[in-house]
């Protein structure tokens, strides 16, 4: 599914993880885009199609998918959403290889050691350049790392926020513990870390590796429009809201990821359900993402395949709770709404008012979970033996009344046009039998992105994060008190979180699942949000001459996809 947000974002000192607080960001990425124009063709730096194209023994055939939404960027550091990360994941390579199960292996670096707990060091693979010919070394990854985490190469010291020269990548703050980098030799890196960190590794498997020299070259603007990477894919243009067209990289290394199979690859952004499904019957996509569940049985049907990620994802509802920050750009009617939803009880009262099961039931057509607190099956944290949320319509308005809202309030809630509408459209209605009555607010993903990340947004936003390969990312995100997308505060929660992430890197043991579950119940006591359910990846995909497999981080993977019409 698309993730209608900025994806991961929490920011922290030394001590505390997420206090360095990320200023806007989706503004530059806004500008770049649409320096594009669109159908204005960007074309690659590398030249034309590569000679392995043509070879009768390389990579054949041109696979082309339909995504939901167009890029953000060609910087991998400003894409938020699956539709971005699926062109990301082409033409760059990570550190670590996150496989279409979630297991971690290795993929730039072969190994990796912990000589102790604020200590990680990669052993590179040998032989690898970038698509230009720039060599892949430990000075590359330096580089990536300082770049994403705003450090200073000369200094190893964070940039003093409003500093010209930050990125302010949304991703940044999955490297808050980042002291330093150590080159020690042209394949060995050190990552020396201000704390421990749990998720590092995960958070390795989805940072990737950008050429330091040609970056030099041609600047963020430049690179965000023309990238290189070391990955399977070489860019060839983008034509902005039209197509982006790459082809197979003739020099790629022997990656655990596998080959490009495919000599090229189109991704078509087609907003519109329908003509995705259209254009999946008459063979102009092969791939086709977001397939709404009501539509599966239609597919099927037409020859075609439904696949279905098992593993979920959460959508639910973020909202106000703090009492500050938009009031004065929310007067009114918006002012009583955030007055209610800082009131625990109050946000208690809205989940009790949500029928979970009718949602997967019906709007989902039983593709789906009902969620009951931050996790659903899959997260490192998910507890199936939390007692599921009521659904007790009687109650929340007993509740509502009892906290002085006897006839409602009313209340205005961002949701992305890139989202299936029909879900909180459900939602509205079944908020409207308690006496909230909620006024949806769509935008286009950019216009999404960019309000929350100035925090010009209304006090209720839906959202969804795709399958996070660490626990953090969500938890620094949305419910951490000074996370980058938060209107939450609870200083008990921010502990806990806090102490599960200084646990040693990659540590899934006993002590950190109990403190995410301890988390979970805080959450349903005291909610961040309005929990709605767990749903997962939906495809439609030709029945014949594809071989293909979803990932469970939800973008659309094209390597080691081979395509025979």
């Amino acid at each position: 599914m698309t993730d209608p947000i900025l994806d991961p974002t929490r920011r922290a000192p030394a001590k505390a993880r997420p206090s360095r607080i990320l200023p806007p960001l989706v503004a530059v990425v806004i500008l770049v885009a649409a320096a594009c124009g669109p159908g204005a063709a960007i074309a690659s730096p590398g030249g034309g199609s590569s000679a392995a194209t043509s070879s009768s023994t390389g990579p054949t055939g041109t696979l082309t998918v339909g995504l939901s939404a167009d890029a953000e960027s060609m910087d991998p550091y400003r894409v938020y959403q699956n539709a971005g990360f699926s062109v990301m994941y082409a033409i760059f390579d990570t550190l670590v290889t996150i496989a279409p199960d979630g297991a971690l292996g290795p993929g730039l670096a072969d190994s990796w050691t912990s000589p102790d707990d604020r200590t990680l060091e990669l052993k590179l693979h040998p032989g690898v350049t970038f698509q230009d010919g720039e060599p892949f070394d430990a000075t590359a990854v330096r580089f990536s790392l300082y770049r994403v985490a705003d450090i200073d190469p000369t200094t190893s010291k964070p940039y003093p926020v409003g500093d010209s020269r930050r990125l302010n990548s949304a991703f940044a703050s999955n490297f808050g513990s980042l002291g330093s980098v150590e080159v020690v030799d042209p394949l060995t890196v050190k990552l020396h870390l201000n704390q421990p960190d749990s998720g590092l590794l995960g958070n390795l498997g989805t940072l990737q590796m950008v050429p330091p020299q040609y970056y030099a070259q041609v600047g963020d603007a430049g690179f965000a429009l023309k990238p290189i990477g070391t990955g399977p894919f070489k860019f060839v243009e983008w034509v902005k809201d039209d197509h982006i067209t790459l082809e197979a990289n003739p020099d790629y290394w022997n990656s655990p990821r596998g080959k490009a199979l495919v000599a090229k690859v189109i991704f078509r952004p087609i907003p519109d359900v329908a003509t995705r499904i259209s254009e999946l019957a008459t063979g102009g996509i092969q791939i086709m993402e977001d397939l709404p569940p009501d539509q599966a049985a239609q597919v099927k049907a037409a020859g075609d395949q439904a696949v279905y990620l098992s593993d979920a994802h959460s959508l639910a509802i973020w909202l106000t709770t703090d009492k500050g920050g938009n009031l004065a750009k929310n007067p009114g009617d918006q002012a009583t709404a955030i007055a209610a939803l800082a009131n625990p009880a109050v946000r208690r009262a809205l989940n009790m008012a949500i029928d979970r099961k009718t949602l997967v039931s019906t709007i989902l057509d039983g593709y789906g979970e009902p969620m009951n607190s931050l996790w659903v099956s899959g997260d490192k944290g998910y507890d199936p033996s939390l007692p599921a949320i009521a659904f007790d319509p009687a109650g929340a308005k007993a509740i509502l009344a009892q906290q002085g809202y006897p006839n409602g309030f009313s209340v205005n809630m961002d949701i992305c046009t890139c989202d299936n509408s029909a879900i909180y459209e459900a939602v509205v209605a079944m908020l409207a039998n308690v006496g909230v009555q909620v006024t949806l607010k769509p935008a286009e993903l950019a216009q999404f992105n960019d309000a929350w990340g100035k925090g010009d947004t209304n006090p209720m936003r839906g959202a969804r994060l795709g399958f996070p390969v660490d626990p953090n990312t969500e938890l620094y995100l949305w419910v951490y008190s000074s996370g980058y997308l938060s209107r939450y505060k609870d200083a008990a929660v921010d502990a806990l979180i806090n102490q599960q992430a200084g646990l040693p890197t990659d540590n899934y043991g006993p002590a950190r699942v109990a403190i995410l579950r301890q988390i979970a119940i805080q959450a349903q006591q005291d909610p961040p949000a309005i929990f709605l359910v767990g749903d997962g990846s939906l495809y439609g995909t030709v029945g014949k001459g594809l071989s293909w497999q979803p990932n469970v981080q939800g973008y659309i993977p094209v390597v080691n996809v081979s395509y025979m019409p």
